[in-house]
């Protein structure tokens, strides 16, 4: 009897445990614009951001982005700098001064097009504040930010600094996400696209690999960029949940 009793206790606590786990929603892209303290010498940026769960940090130029990887959560709080972050920074360095959970430094700005990305990853629950610094000993910028503006996202695009072109053979990511963007029954605005984005060169093509969220509904696309930056197939499906 009292291991009967035993039983339907383990089974009981395994229930419990199942209805605790939560399923979040992703999160939209969050950007904000550097302060610029101003000074010579060495460049340096500081941000804070406050997560529950795990999210990228990227800085270019003179301004920053999260992006959600997972979790509850994500909320910038600063970012400060002395001077706009160079394409091609002289002895980057990332250090990590305040969080509970792992920052990791997973894409250097001179081997990622002038973007810095900081992988943070937050294990238990709740909201916890990160705080990191970059540093470096000045640079160039091969002939400056395209469009000028020192690097900043254009807000409307989804797919990075390219300031609303559509070259696909530079930026596939955005001509792909413009074209699922344009097929119908998906909207225009409401559209959200995850952070998390896998591109693969196979000939003379790329195929670009995503998830996106609309409402209450999730999906996975897919689309085939040509060479010359022509959107060969693009898909959509929906999912139940990312």
């Amino acid at each position: 009897m009292k291991i009967h009793w035993f039983l339907a206790f383990l089974l009981l606590l395994g229930l419990a445990s199942l209805s605790s786990a939560q399923s979040y929603p992703p999160q939209r892209d969050q950007t904000i614009n550097a302060q610029i303290t101003g000074g010579g010498g060495s460049g340096k940026c500081t941000f804070e951001v406050n997560i529950d769960g795990a999210v990228d940090v990227e800085i270019r130029g003179t301004q920053g982005r999260l992006r959600w990887v997972g979790g509850g959560g994500m909320q910038w709080k600063r970012l400060v700098c002395n001077q706009p972050l160079p394409r091609n920074p002289q002895n980057f360095q990332f250090h990590g001064v305040d969080g509970r959970g792992s920052q990791t430094l997973t894409k250097d700005p001179n081997s990622n097009n002038g973007t810095a990305i900081i992988r943070l990853d937050d294990p238990q629950r709740g909201t916890e504040n990160y705080t990191g610094d970059i540093t470096w000993d000045g640079g160039n910028n091969n002939g400056g930010w395209n469009g000028g503006n020192n690097g900043g996202w254009n807000n409307g695009n989804n797919g990075g600094w390219n300031n609303g072109s559509n070259n696909g053979s530079r930026n596939p990511v955005g001509a792909c996400q413009n074209a699922i963007r344009g097929q119908a029954g998906y909207g225009s605005s409401d559209l959200q696209f995850s952070g998390s984005v896998n591109t693969d060169r196979a000939g003379n093509v790329t195929v670009v690999q995503g998830l996106a969220s609309r409402r209450n509904a999730y999906y996975q696309y897919s689309c085939v960029i040509r060479s010359n930056g022509s959107v060969g197939d693009a898909k959509v499906n929906q999912v139940n949940q990312y």
